[in-house]
């Protein structure tokens, strides 16, 4: 959208007809009550004052009207013609008045060589008006030309109140915002490359463990089959788990769009912890890691996406195997309540101290963040986990255990007390 300035707006030219009139008719009223002039002088002065407003209210029509003003390049030079034209045009018509009203030519020869003196002076401080008003209006352009050529720190400082005062306002104004938008931009770009880069670790993982189970069995020396299969095995698993780290990725794209749809049934939450556990289990072996549980066999049924709540406790209780260290332990507990189930995940991970718990499920983080992690964090895992929760109308809290240790809950309603609009979804 381009705004251009309204040049045959008819207001401007009606207020300088207007201030014609009226200097017309103060001019007069002067006249008369200073000199107490004949009638015959005051009607030849009338015509005269009558002519020269016309012709000047007729020049200044067509001027406004054809634009031959604004046609100028500079604005200074614009309000200078004014202010000429202004101190000038009225000479004739005095110099024409004083020949016929005054009686000697020395007394209008005085006017005339005063009437000069006065338009000269119309003209200095024209000049000077001009001069200011350029001043002003190059701090504005120069600051114009910094906004263009990216320097948003830049201002125009103009303090008289007027209109170039409230130009230079909203102009700062408006650079504070691009500013703001630059500084966010820049630190959009940075949490892009630090979600590539976390995106690129999760997916390597698996990728390089599986790789290296079939390097031992097509490269290595020969081994029995009892120990090929467990090479087999392991690569098994480990495209397995590449495989749900696509999955994640793909809904967590979908999130953006539709959202993460759930298919709710009447489901057992210990049925889903011995399914995690078993699977688990393991891998906390390997990694001498003790992984327990403990559910109330008569815990309450829930109403929620069997798969979906199957994904989180994967993820969550991979995650502290993972960072736990060697003689740890991890604890999957359920707890039921009067209308949730309490679902608690308790580790003994090295944890850096100074990461933000308020950020450990984003899957965008700034640099200062990202900075205070380190690079085994499965960023994707953790805030596909957290989403899942979220649609089931939850959220993950998490809660630091002293020194060392992380312990992560979250309710789940029961299937009893869901509200009938969910049992509907």
């Amino acid at each position: 959208m381009i705004i251009y300035p309204v040049r045959r707006s008819l207001t401007p030219f009606m207020w300088f007809v207007a201030l014609l009139i009226g200097l017309y008719g103060a001019t007069l009223f002067v006249f008369w009550w200073l000199v107490r002039p004949t009638l015959f002088d005051l009607r030849l002065l009338a015509i005269m004052l009558g002519g020269a407003i016309g012709l000047i209210g007729a020049g200044g029509f067509f001027a406004h009207r054809l634009g031959w003003l604004q046609r100028i390049p500079h604005a200074g030079g614009a309000m200078f013609a004014g202010f000429l034209l202004a101190a000038l045009l009225p000479l004739p018509f005095v110099w024409g008045a004083t020949q016929l009203l005054f009686i000697e030519a020395y007394d209008a020869l005085v006017a005339m060589t005063l009437m000069f003196f006065a338009a000269g002076v119309v003209v200095a401080l024209g000049f000077l008006q001009t001069a200011l008003f350029v001043e002003k209006l190059d701090a504005l352009t120069g600051a114009v030309e910094h906004l263009r050529m990216g320097r948003y720190h830049v201002r125009a400082e103009i303090d008289d109140g007027g209109e170039l005062a409230r130009y230079a306002d909203a102009l700062a104004a408006l650079a504070a915002k691009l500013e703001a938008t630059d500084r966010k931009e820049r630190q959009l770009e940075r949490m892009r490359r630090n979600l590539i880069a976390w995106i690129g670790y999760d997916l390597r993982v698996p990728l390089v463990a599986a790789r290296s189970s079939l390097e031992n069995v097509v490269e290595g020396p020969a081994v029995d089959p009892e120990v090929s299969r467990r090479y087999l095995q392991m690569a098994w698993r480990n495209l397995n788990a590449l495989s749900d780290l696509i999955d994640d990725l793909y809904d967590m794209a979908q999130l953006d769009i539709s959202g993460i749809h759930l298919e709710r049934t009447e489901v057992s939450i210990c049925a889903l912890v011995e399914a995690t556990i078993t699977e688990l289990s393991p891998m906390a072996a390997q990694k001498g890691v003790a992984l327990t549980y403990r559910c109330d066999p008569d815990a309450p049924p829930l109403l929620i996406d069997a798969r979906q709540i199957g994904r989180v406790l994967n993820n969550l209780v991979s995650d502290a195997i993972q960072r736990t260290p060697k003689g740890g332990s991890v604890k999957l507990n359920i707890y039921p309540s009067r209308h949730n189930v309490l679902v608690e995940i308790t580790d003994m991970a090295n944890r850096n101290s100074s990461e933000d718990l308020g950020t450990l499920f984003n899957l965008l983080l700034s640099e200062e963040d990202a900075r205070n992690l380190s690079k085994e964090t499965p960023r994707l895992r953790l805030a596909m986990a957290d989403a899942i929760v979220r649609a089931h109308g939850s959220q993950i809290h998490p809660q630091r255990l002293g020194d060392q240790g992380l312990r992560l809950v979250f309710a789940l309603a029961r299937a009893d007390v869901v509200n009938p609009l969910i049992r509907g979804m």
